[in-house]
């Protein structure tokens, strides 16, 4: 489905033409398949068929985490996918969820797609609002109470405000340029951004994660 469908399709990838750099491409699967070893990744399955029509990958994230494969100098594979680090990284530093929420780890989300037939029928807010709501408030045993992300389309960012999550930083995509390398201008990075989403943004939210308010079934 990543390979397919998400690259082609989520506005801050699609805009950025990563499809067309094959070393960017594989290690971003890299990437994505060490995150889902984390286990703490969302599906939505398609209960007749059994299809896989919808994903949220998330990860605890520390501040001070020194595993250079999650670090913010490691250089990554492909010139595209290096680039899209460099504007999260600046999104997140500016957007910085740890200070805001005085807190030293947290759950970021790292990826949330739904496939496009499948979508206004309530999946995605769902997969958001599963984590938030039942999944979060069990780590509180792990002292983990806020989750945050960085939320590059319109629909994502409405449906985090609507579960309380707030902006801390949001930042214009046209404004983020790379440096022409033959005549040495400033280019815009992001071309054709699908469904009018102008904007990525860095939200984020504190959850009640006392025992007292945990519920089971």
């Amino acid at each position: 489905m990543i390979k397919e469908y998400y690259i082609y399709d989520e506005p801050m990838i699609q805009s950025s033409k990563m499809h067309t750099d094959n070393g960017s491409v594989e290690e971003y699967l890299y990437l994505i398949r060490t995150w889902m070893k984390d286990t703490l990744s969302t599906v939505a399955v398609e209960q007749k068929t059994g299809k896989l029509v919808g994903f949220l990958i998330c990860r605890f994230n520390e501040l001070n985490n020194r595993d250079p494969e999650f670090s913010k100098d490691r250089v990554y594979e492909g010139t595209i996918l290096r680039e899209l680090q460099n504007f999260k990284h600046y999104l997140t530093k500016r957007g910085n969820a740890y200070k805001h929420n005085n807190v030293e780890k947290m759950l970021e989300v790292y990826s949330w797609f739904v496939l496009p037939e499948y979508r206004n029928k309530g999946i995605g807010s769902e997969l958001l609002r599963n984590v938030v709501i039942r999944q979060l408030p069990e780590y509180g045993w792990f002292d983990i109470d806020v989750i945050a992300g960085v939320f590059t389309d319109k629909v994502s960012q409405k449906i985090a405000a609507s579960l309380g999550m707030e902006t801390l930083f949001d930042f214009v995509y046209s404004a983020w340029t790379i440096a022409n390398k033959i005549t040495g201008e400033k280019d815009e990075f992001f071309k054709e951004i699908v469904r009018d989403n102008y904007s990525a943004k860095v939200m984020s939210m504190k959850v009640n994660t006392s025992p007292s308010n945990h519920s089971y079934v």
